[in-house]
C-alpha cells in the first residue's frame, strides 16, 4: 500500500463515548475547538453558525433533563452547543460540517466526545406530520417544543435552530463497534461497481 494510513488512524478510533472522567477541560482547548468548527466548509461561506461552549454544571444539568438523548450531559465536563440561522438553505449540512469539526479537533486533544442530534431526529415517523421527499416539512411539534427549551437554558435566539449538542471529557472508554466492510461500501465511478 502506497498510502500511510497512520495518518487517519485516529479518525477510525472515534466512537460516541458517554462516560468522562471529573477534569476539567482547559478554556484554550475548548475555544480551539470553536475556532476549528468555525472554519468547517458552509455553503456559499454563509458561516450561518454559532457555538456556545457550556461547563457549568447547573446548565449541563437542565441539558440534561430535557434532552431525552442527553442524560449523560450532567456528568460531563464540558459541551458545545451548535446552533445555525434557520433561514439559510443548507444550514443543517453547515452546522454538521462544524460538528464534526469540534469531534475530530477533540480528538486530537485526547477528548471524547458523543454528538447527540438537534431539532430534526427520531420522531419522523409520527403520522400526523406530513413527509416531504423523505423529511418532514416542518419540523415535528416534538423536537420544535424541544428545541425551544434548549435555546431558552442557553439563552439562544429563536431564529437559531439547534444542530447538535457534543459532549465533550476525557475518558479510558473505548469499544470497537462493528463497521460494515470498506469493500462492501465503496463502489467505483457507479454504484455495484466494486
Amino acid at each position: 500500500m502506497s498510502i500511510n494510513s497512520e495518518k487517519t488512524s485516529f479518525l477510525k478510533d472515534i466512537r460516541s463515548i458517554r462516560s468522562y472522567k471529573d477534569d476539567p477541560i482547559e478554556k484554550e482547548i475548548l475555544m480551539d475547538l470553536v475556532d476549528s468548527a468555525r472554519m468547517a466548509p458552509t455553503a456559499r461561506n454563509i458561516q450561518p453558525w454559532e457555538f456556545v461552549i457550556i461547563t457549568d454544571k447547573d446548565i449541563l444539568t437542565r441539558l440534561s433533563e430535557v434532552h431525552s438523548n442527553g442524560g449523560f450531559l450532567k456528568d460531563a465536563p464540558a459541551c458545545i452547543m451548535v446552533l445555525c440561522k434557520k433561514d439559510t438553505e443548507y444550514y443543517v449540512e453547515d452546522g454538521s460540517a462544524a460538528t464534526q469539526n469540534i469531534i475530530v479537533a477533540a480528538r486530537t486533544y485526547g477528548l471524547k466526545s458523543c454528538w447527540i442530534g438537534g431539532c430534526k431526529g427520531p420522531f419522523y415517523e409520527n403520522d400526523d406530520i406530513p413527509m416531504c421527499e423523505g423529511e418532514p416539512c416542518q419540523i415535528p411539534p416534538l423536537y420544535d417544543d424541544l428545541c425551544k427549551q434548549l435555546k431558552e437554558i442557553v439563552k439562544a435566539p429563536a431564529d437559531l435552530e439547534v444542530i447538535s449538542i457534543v459532549s465533550l471529557g476525557y475518558s479510558d472508554e473505548s469499544f470497537v463497534a462493528p463497521k460494515r466492510p470498506l469493500d462492501e461500501v465503496m463502489h467505483w465511478n457507479t454504484f455495484n461497481n466494486k
